[in-house]
């Protein structure tokens, strides 16, 4: 008798780690930061993506999982909704909400 294993393909490639990173190079062209976070653990697979203005604009935070069988998501990271669950990484980098490429500045506090 034969034993299945189940196969774990909940890794990011290098080609995704590599679109993500690219990402990023495009928000430093439209003047503004962005950080990339890893983490992995046993079937699941995560970046958290970070981007925002310089100054008192707020940032924005996306988590993109890849899951055991290799499906992708997309997550707001201080939330925790899913946004999008999809099968390639290009869908679900799509569905990112337009904050994380344009701030919205928020009206500062007066003092006085």
């Amino acid at each position: 008798m034969a034993k299945l294993v189940a196969l774990d393909i909940s890794r990011f490639s290098r080609g995704d780690i590599t679109k993500m990173e690219k990402l990023g190079e495009k928000q430093r062209l439209l003047y503004r930061w962005f950080r990339l976070e890893r983490s992995t653990e046993p079937a699941l697979d995560q970046c958290v993506i970070y981007s925002g203005a310089r100054g008192f604009s707020p940032y924005a935070a996306y988590r993109v999982a890849r899951h055991r069988d290799g499906r992708y998501e997309l997550l707001d990271q201080r939330s925790g909704d899913s946004i999008l669950k999809g099968r390639t990484l290009d869908s679900v980098l799509e569905a990112l909400p337009e904050d994380f490429y344009y701030s919205h500045s928020r009206a500062r506090p007066r003092h006085g």
